[in-house]
C-alpha cells in the first residue's frame, strides 16, 4: 500500500479522534462556570498535588515491576531502569497522543527490536493489558459487590433506559449503510484483479509465517499457563498500581471538596480507564470526563462544579505524570544503546 495513503488514513483517523474529543469535552463541560470551575482548581494545597503526582509516579513503578516480571517469566532480561525509561515514554503516547494502546505499541516495538524472542516480547506487553484490564474489572465489580448496604448513603441507581431493539430501529439505515459499504468493499476483494492480488499477497504471507508464530506463540502462551504464581503475582501488583493512583485521587477529591465514599472511587475511576482504552478519543480525552462528572453528579449528589474539577484532577496528574517520557524522547535515553536485553548483564 502507498506510503501516501496509509499517511492520509492515518491522519484522517486522528481528526475522528480529536472530533469525538472535542464533542465529549463540550458535552462534559457544558453549561458550566469556568471561572468558578478554575477557581476550584486553582485552590487546591500544592502539597496535596505533589503527593498525588508523587502517588500516581509510585503506581507507574509497580506498573513497571508488573511488566518485568511478565518479560522475566519468558527470559527476556531488561534491566528494570530501562523499563522504566520505555514504560515513561509509552505513558506519554498513551496519555497524550490519539489512541490508548500506542504506549503498548511502543513498549512492543523497542523490546521486539533488541531481541530475538520478538513475538514472546510482544506477547508479555499483550499479556501486561490484558491483566491491567481484567484487573480494573476486578476492582471496580468487586468493590460494587463489597459496599455494605447499611453504609450507602448515595443512591446507586442510574436512571438510564436503554431499549436496545428501539435502538436498532432508530439508527436502521446507518447500519443498513454499514452493512452495504462493507459487502461493496468484500465484492471488490473478490471479483477485481487487484483486490484477488491483494487476497493472494496476504493469503502468501499467512502462509508463511503463520505457522512459526503459531508455534512461538502456544509455546509463549505454555510458558505463562505454567507460572501461575508469577500471574497472580502480576494480579496483585495491578491491584497495587491501580490502588494507590486511586488513594491519591481521594486526596485530591476530598481536598476539593467532593464528600463520596472512598469505595466509589474505586468503582467509578477504574471504569473510566476502561473507556479510555477505547481507540475512539485522544487518550480517553472527554470521554472519561463525561463519564466520571455524570456518575458522580448521579450516584454521590455531587455539584457539577466538583465533579467536574475531579474529573480535572485526574487528567491534569496524568498529564504531569506524562512529562518524563517527553524529556526520555527528546535526550533519546530510549534508544538501544541505553539498554541491553537477553544479556545476565544490563546496562542500567
Amino acid at each position: 500500500m502507498p506510503t501516501a495513503k496509509v499517511s492520509k488514513r492515518k491522519y484522517i483517523s486522528y481528526l475522528l479522534r480529536f472530533a469525538v474529543a472535542g464533542t465529549a469535552l463540550y458535552l462534559a463541560f457544558r453549561g458550566e462556570n469556568l471561572k468558578q470551575l478554575t477557581d476550584v482548581l486553582l485552590g487546591l494545597n500544592l502539597l496535596v498535588v505533589a503527593a498525588a503526582l508523587g502517588i500516581y509516579i509510585l503506581s507507574q513503578l509497580i506498573f513497571v515491576l508488573r511488566w518485568y516480571l511478565l518479560l522475566r517469566v519468558q527470559d527476556i532480561r531488561i534491566g528494570f531502569w530501562p523499563a522504566v525509561r520505555l514504560h515513561f515514554l509509552g505513558l506519554f503516547y498513551n496519555n497524550c497522543m490519539p489512541g490508548a494502546v500506542g504506549g503498548d505499541l511502543i513498549r512492543a516495538w523497542y523490546v521486539t527490536k533488541h531481541t530475538d524472542k520478538k513475538l514472546e516480547a510482544a506477547l508479555s506487553v499483550f499479556v501486561d493489558r490484558i491483566i491491567g484490564l481484567a484487573g480494573m474489572l476486578i476492582m471496580a465489580f468487586g468493590c460494587y459487590w463489597f459496599i455494605p448496604v447499611q453504609g450507602r448513603t448515595e443512591r446507586f441507581e442510574f436512571s438510564y433506559d436503554i431499549d436496545l431493539l428501539q435502538r436498532l430501529i432508530q439508527y436502521r439505515w446507518v447500519l443498513i449503510g454499514i452493512g452495504a459499504v462493507l459487502a461493496i468493499f468484500i465484492a471488490v476483494l473478490l471479483w477485481t484483479v487487484k483486490g484477488q492480488a491483494h487476497l493472494s499477497r496476504l493469503s502468501q504471507l499467512v502462509r508463511k509465517h503463520s505457522a512459526d508464530v503459531l508455534s512461538k506463540g502456544r509455546n509463549a502462551v505454555r510458558i505463562y499457563y505454567g507460572k501461575k504464581l508469577a500471574i497472580a503475582c502480576a494480579l496483585l501488583l495491578t491491584f497495587c498500581c491501580q490502588g494507590v493512583f486511586v488513594i491519591g485521587l481521594w486526596l485530591m477529591g476530598r481536598e476539593i471538596g467532593v464528600k463520596a465514599h472512598m469505595k466509589y472511587y474505586f468503582i467509578f475511576f477504574p471504569i473510566s480507564w476502561l473507556l479510555g482504552a477505547l481507540p475512539i478519543s485522544v487518550g480517553g480525552l472527554g470521554i472519561m470526563e463525561l463519564w466520571l462528572k455524570d456518575i458522580f453528579i448521579r450516584v454521590c449528589a455531587v455539584s457539577s462544579k466538583h465533579a467536574a474539577a475531579l474529573a480535572l484532577c485526574q487528567r491534569i496528574i496524568w498529564l504531569l505524570g506524562s512529562l518524563p517520557g517527553v524529556v526520555i524522547h527528546f535526550i533519546g535515553a530510549h534508544l538501544p544503546k541505553d539498554f541491553s536485553i537477553d544479556y545476565d548483564k544490563s546496562i542500567n
